[in-house]
């Protein structure tokens, strides 16, 4: 499920990140806000899944009651209150504003867009700088978590891929809390 990771992605990724927000008031305080409660270090480069050849839709999940869709036919990211079309070499960012207003965003250069509410009542929520969708040059989608502190679970199906996958991001690498998995076996024995 992992994807090829282009050379100088990584770098291509912190730097679009800075970029949006320098365009964007919205993200600049979500994003400075994140990096001073939890340090700079803490936006950081995943490892990606190519969402390219996947059937529709992909479930997103982030945090533990925030879910979008993503349809690679149309390369479309959409919830509930918003939808944003990812055209090839567009880079989004999607999180949360500060303060919070129980809205997920997606931001560009161009702006942002309200995709999702969420309850802000529960205590995992999604991060203010959660993760990345882009369409890559060679027109392959791919989804990368930068180090949320919330986690993103990934629920599709791709042929290329195997069949169906459930990728999760866990946000426990240096912390005890972490998204416990429970494997249930539904089959006859």
């Amino acid at each position: 499920m992992q994807a090829n990771v282009p050379p100088n992605l990584k770098s291509t990724v912190m730097e679009k990140v800075g970029a949006i927000a320098e365009s964007n008031q919205d993200f600049k305080e979500a994003y400075e806000t994140y990096v001073q409660q939890y340090g700079q270090d803490k936006v950081r480069f995943s490892d990606l899944t190519d969402l390219g050849g996947s059937i529709d839709p992909v479930a997103i999940i982030l945090g533990r009651n925030c879910i979008v869709t993503y349809s690679d036919i149309i390369k479309e990211l959409r919830g509930t209150i918003g939808a944003v079309r990812i055209a090839p070499g567009e880079f989004f960012i999607v999180g949360r504003r500060e303060p919070q207003d129980s809205k997920l965003v997606v931001w560009n250069m161009n702006g942002g867009v309200e995709l999702q509410e969420y309850n802000s009542r529960v205590d995992t929520i999604p991060s203010r700088v959660h993760g990345f969708l882009a369409n890559l040059q060679d027109g392959r989608t791919v989804y990368g978590d930068l180090g949320s502190s919330a986690g993103t679970v990934l629920v599709g199906q791709s042929p290329l891929l195997g069949g169906a996958f459930v990728r999760i991001y866990d946000p426990s690498e240096h912390k005890t809390s972490s998204i416990k998995i429970q494997r249930i076996s539904t089959s006859s024995l």
